[in-house]
């Protein structure tokens, strides 16, 4: 299990406090996370990644709690079933979920899209920094989002992590592997 050092983290949430992209390990991959709700970090995010805005972002959150920053009160059953059955879910379960997006939410976050796309992530390190990221801006949301530009192969090493970018690493690689993705008001899986 990896506890971060507050040598490392310290100085990665003042970045992500800051409105800076930082980077992080996800399940499978290396990805940039940033704040959701500071649009600085959503344009820089953008910027970084080349990517199309109209593609939206995927969503991780510390605790079930946090839905209350990205979503409406009332869920469907097929939502709450969906959350009660897949999340938190394990590193090698990894289910990503489509739900409906709060009227406030970002357009930049969102895309195209009238949902979000949102991950409760029971993986230990991952949790760590969640949870620290929650202490320190009162919300455990991260827009996650792979290092690699669309069509690149995934950052599975730390040392692909750009060297600009705050980052908390591990020593091992990681798996590749994606999440899956459902949406629960159709019981599709998108990925």
């Amino acid at each position: 299990m990896v506890s971060w050092s507050q040598d490392a983290l310290s100085p990665w949430l003042a970045a992500l406090k800051a409105g800076q992209v930082c980077a992080a390990p996800a399940e499978g991959v290396y990805g940039y996370v940033a704040d959701p709700f500071n649009e600085k970090s959503l344009s820089a995010l953008l910027a970084l990644k080349k990517r199309d805005p109209s593609k939206g972002f995927i969503c991780l959150i510390a605790d079930n709690d946090d839905l209350a920053h990205l979503c409406p009160p009332s869920l469907s059953p097929a939502h709450q079933a969906a959350i009660e059955t897949s999340w938190p879910c394990p590193g090698n379960a990894a289910v990503t979920l489509r739900l409906p997006a709060k009227d406030t939410i970002s357009p930049l976050l969102l895309g195209n899209y009238p949902t979000l796309i949102v991950r409760h992530p029971a993986t230990p390190y991952m949790q760590d920094y969640l949870q620290a990221w929650k202490k320190t801006s009162g919300h455990g949301v991260l827009i996650s989002t792979s290092l690699n530009l669309s069509g690149e192969p995934p950052a599975l090493s730390a040392a692909q992590i750009p060297a600009d970018i705050p980052a908390l690493t591990l020593s091992a690689p990681l798996s590749g592997n994606p999440s899956r993705i459902l949406d629960p008001a159709t019981g599709q899986w998108i990925r």
